[in-house]
């Protein structure tokens, strides 16, 4: 009684009221206060806790019982039982070295295991443990642990699903439905079945190194995976990246021969194409028929002429004549490998990702490998490679159009041509044929020197001026003086008195002093180039979806000239040329003008004062077309 008035009396301690706040158990009502926590509480129950039976329930000799999963229910009891599974798989863990306390700092930074592996793109693999430690799937492995060789009789399917199957998620009958259709699969009967049901057999076999060896592992990944992945296509995606990551944590080598059929489509997607490929022990080459469909997307087979009588020639000679001639680089051209621009990279991976994986066996991966899809360079020339080898098919086939292909080097270009040269020479035309458009060649030819010819007597746009007038008088004279022999007989006698010439026979009188003198020629007449008009490229069997390259291709090698220097403002050469083919400068325009109109409906060139322009309608048509032929000469 006396404690009791003493502690009233006592004055209230300022920190322990502090510290009070912070009791929980204090702000609670007196009613649940001593209630919540107690184990024997029937108001709180553990609903994982059942027992499962994999047969009937009358004891037949055939019935399979299932155990209850272990009653945790405190934190400390889970605790308990974390650490003793931790003592009971101390020296077992799968990437043979053990757990160590506070293993997350520093020792995370030294890799589990490193190593080089043989054949391959990849240059070094280092294989590290998981940052952060964490035991929410632990119970997962004890489940995995304990039904690993239960079966199941023969029953009835039963759909399940669920984002993260596992064993505590499922019913009695799904739970027997798995054991039996799991019995099946090891016996290579693949039943169908759902999802949910192959991710938890895949987990099983991630999360059991102890049970499964990592070979024994890999062989039943693809078997699953190949057995279901046309009803799943999703497969592909996810055992793509796992079986990857399994590979490189267990040091084993890719499942190129158990997935050479679904190579072509399975590459493509996933994020390490590299671990996919094929790579040549021999130093050779390693460009492959697959990384060049990775590289360019395998674009020809969206070719319009790829029917389905032509695609046996494409398909074998398309990558016969690209990868013959990539190899022959490879092995004789020292600089060409520079040239393809190889990158070696460095990927860091989450083993696993996506899936349910205890801390045992979850791992981060650095993998430094030569990387082949990144080398844009490489990709480049091989699209073009492949455009230039289609180019060769269509010739062979007598398809006019043609692709552009100016991205391949001049070596690799004269070696695809000499391989089609030998197997697929261009088609060429019956006798008959030929006969005709050569026929039709030459009349389109005439038609165009009759049009120059008709030219010369148009009329010229100019002003009219004494001083014109003057000098056309006098050139004609000239021209007369040129075309009228001298008489040694003195039929006709000059009398030349002063600067004024006066002629007996006609009496006419003229002052040569005041005549206008003969305009001297251009230096540049004088080294004109000797052109002629009839040179035509040889166009026969050749027709361009562009009407421009059309005309700008049909066009003979002077008047191409021609066309060049007016583009370049080149004046005085534009004239020297026209002197060198006996036409007017005007006449020259002009044929190039009737040629375009032949090809593209319309003129291409406009009068600028005394010189010529290309027309602002189509003048960017005519450079891009200039720059191909070009580039072909």
């Amino acid at each position: 009684m006396n404690d009791r008035t003493d502690n009233k009396n006592k004055e209230p301690n300022p920190l322990k009221q502090q510290d009070d706040f912070w009791d929980l158990d204090k702000m609670l009502p007196q009613s649940v206060q001593g209630r919540v926590f107690t184990e024997h509480n029937t108001a709180v129950r553990d609903t994982d806790a059942v027992e499962i039976s994999a047969g009937d329930d009358d004891g037949a000799a055939d019935e399979v019982r299932i155990p209850p999963i272990p009653n945790i229910t405190s934190r400390m009891q889970r605790a308990a039982s974390y650490r003793s599974e931790n003592r009971a798989s101390r020296g077992r863990d799968p990437m043979g070295s053990r757990h160590t306390p506070g293993d997350v700092s520093p020792q995370m930074a030294q890799p589990v295991c490193s190593y080089e592996p043989e054949n391959s793109f990849i240059r070094r693999v280092s294989v590290f443990r998981w940052p952060e430690r964490f035991n929410y799937y632990e119970r997962f492995t004890a489940d995995a642990e304990r039904y690993y060789n239960r079966t199941a009789q023969e029953c009835p399917f039963v759909n399940f699903f669920a984002y993260m199957p596992q064993y505590g998620g499922m019913s009695q009958d799904q739970l027997r439905w798995y054991l039996y259709w799991r019995d099946n699969v090891r016996h290579g009967v693949y039943l169908s079945t759902d999802y949910s049901y192959i991710f938890l057999y895949v987990y099983e076999i991630i999360n059991l190194p102890d049970k499964i060896s990592p070979a024994e592992g890999l062989e039943k990944l693809c078997d699953v995976w190949l057995a279901y992945r046309e009803q799943f296509p999703r497969l592909d995606r996810y055992l793509g990246e796992w079986v990857c990551d399994y590979c490189l944590v267990y040091q084993l080598p890719a499942p190129l021969e158990r997935l050479r059929d679904i190579l072509p489509s399975l590459v493509a997607m996933l994020t390490f194409r590299e671990f996919y490929l094929e790579f040549n022990a021999d130093g050779d080459c390693p460009i492959t028929a697959q990384l060049c469909d990775i590289l360019t997307g395998a674009a020809w087979k969206q070719s319009k002429y790829l029917t389905p009588e032509n695609r046996p020639l494409f398909e074998e000679h398309l990558y016969a004549a690209v990868l013959g001639v990539l190899r022959h680089a490879w092995a004789v051209d020292p600089d060409f490998v520079s040239l393809l621009g190889f990158n070696e990279v460095v990927q860091s991976r989450n083993a696993f990702s996506g899936a349910l994986c205890t801390y045992a066996c979850k791992r981060r991966i650095d993998v430094s490998y030569l990387s082949l899809s990144r080398s844009y360079q490489l990709k480049f020339i091989i699209a073009d490679l492949f455009k230039l080898a289609e180019n060769c098919i269509r010739a062979h086939l007598g398809i006019k159009a043609r692709l552009n292909a100016a991205g391949v080097p001049e070596l690799l270009k004269n070696d695809v041509k000499a391989y089609f040269e030998e197997h697929l020479p261009p088609y060429r035309k019956p006798e008959k044929a030929a006969a005709a458009s050569r026929a039709a060649k030459a009349a389109a030819e005439q038609k165009k020197e009759e049009s120059a010819y008709a030219a010369l007597y148009e009329p010229l746009s100019r002003e009219l001026s004494t001083e014109n007038a003057l000098a056309l008088e006098m050139d004609s004279w000239a021209n007369t003086g040129l075309l009228v022999p001298e008489d040694d007989g003195g039929t006709e006698e000059t009398v030349t008195s002063g600067d004024v010439v006066v002629s007996e026979d006609t009496g006419v009188s003229e002052d040569t002093s005041a005549a206008p003198k003969t305009p001297d020629i251009p230096e540049a007449l004088s080294v004109a180039p000797t052109l002629d008009t009839d040179t035509v490229p040889d166009t026969d069997d050749i027709t361009y979806d562009d009407p421009y390259e059309n005309f700008v291709r049909h066009l003979s090698d002077a008047y191409y000239t021609a066309l060049k220097h007016i583009i370049c403002r080149e004046e005085a050469e534009f004239s020297a040329l026209c002197a060198s083919l006996t036409m007017l400068p005007d006449a020259v325009a002009d044929a190039i003008n009737e040629l375009a109109v032949t090809y593209t409906d319309d003129t291409v060139l406009d009068a600028d004062g005394n010189f010529w322009i290309l027309s602002d309608f189509y003048a960017n048509d005519v450079m891009n077309a200039v720059v191909a032929r070009e580039e072909d000469a």
